[in-house]
């Protein structure tokens, strides 16, 4: 089969590779959709060596139609239509056994760990496999995955009826976070981010104020939104080391901060607006019991992947789509590769 492949950073090739072979408890999948994150963009970039073995295969968010079952597999057949978790807990460590797999010590996720979706065919384990429901095309279950991880987030943040909500960062996380919150039923979402077309994005999918940081101070604009309350949460997703700061400043007394962005940098942080305020910082890590719940949420209309999709391209145009999103170009959102 052909498979994209990263053979050390930054260098992309099409490989013909050997089709998976599946054990009794896997399905083989022909994958249709597969969606370029910002975890590919990390291997691409060799900031996951620690991890990736190269030449390695990335990507994990995928759509696709189920080729191959095990013999120890019921439940599914050939022909069906399905989305996958991707995450591989082990279920044996102190975190799987307190009923929180997402942060298992022995994590593995497809498209780091073990070989990804940006291939003709995946194997899956078929307790993280779900069919996707009639009406819900290929094309849009393929963003099923980056929806869970923004419905985790909203869920960590604790957001109620009622809530001003500030989003830093409005790429595919963040302006996925921006329809979660507001069909949460936040009072307000306010965005922020420094790439123009994107803050318009968010605008037309849910946000009610937009803050771009490189033309107003983004903690007085965000103060002047809410009339010097505060917001209620804050939820982080740019991985930006700055904005953590900025952040707690902007924040209600007694409010939330999730972090959501991967940030591979130090960074400085004061306590005192933390004890002051009682704030409280959580991480937010992938996803528990999301991966259903958002592929119900994207079947019946309340999350919509498709204003999020600018790119579409064949899987051998793989080197071209990391070009344009590592380098910002084309306002690229979300690229989808078809093997």
């Amino acid at each position: 089969m052909r498979a994209l492949r990263v053979h050390q950073p930054k260098l992309i090739r099409i490989d013909e590779i050997e089709e998976p072979q599946i054990k009794g408890d896997e399905v083989l999948i022909k994958v249709r959709y597969a969606g370029i994150c910002g975890t590919d963009l990390h291997v691409y970039r060799g900031a996951m060596k620690d991890r990736v073995k190269y030449p390695a295969i990335p990507g994990h968010e995928f759509s696709g139609v189920i080729v191959k079952v095990g013999s120890e597999v019921d439940w599914l057949s050939e022909g069906d239509e399905v989305v996958a978790n991707p995450v591989h807990p082990c279920g044996r460590c102190t975190a799987c056994l307190a009923g929180r797999p997402n942060i298992c010590v022995n994590f593995k996720i497809l498209g780091v760990d073990i070989p990804g979706v940006f291939a003709e065919y995946v194997k899956v384990r078929s307790n993280n496999v779900y069919k996707i429901p009639k009406g819900l095309s290929l094309r849009n279950a393929a963003l099923v995955e980056p929806f869970a991880v923004a419905v985790h987030s909203c869920r960590k943040a604790r957001i109620e009826s009622g809530d001003t909500v500030l989003i830093i960062g409005q790429g595919p996380i963040g302006l996925c976070t921006t329809q979660v919150a507001s069909h949460y039923g936040a009072y307000k979402v306010v965005t922020s981010d420094v790439v123009e077309s994107r803050l318009k994005l968010s605008k037309v999918i849910g946000a009610d104020e937009v803050v771009n940081p490189l033309e107003v101070n983004m903690v007085k604009a965000v103060e002047e939104l809410t009339g010097g309350v505060g917001v209620d949460k804050v939820i982080e997703t740019s991985g930006s080391p700055q904005v953590l700061d900025q952040a707690l400043r902007v924040l209600k007394p007694g409010g939330r901060v999730v972090l959501v962005g991967l940030c591979f940098e130090d960074v400085k942080l004061h306590s005192y607006p933390i004890v002051y305020k009682e704030a409280e910082i959580v991480g937010s890590r992938v996803y528990v019991d999301e991966f259903p719940r958002t592929l119900n949420l994207i079947s019946r209309g309340y999350l919509k992947p498709e204003p999020l999709i600018t790119h579409e391209m064949p899987l051998s145009d793989g080197d071209r789509a990391f070009r344009i999103l590592e380098d910002r170009l084309e306002d690229a959102i979300k690229i989808l590769l078809r093997p």
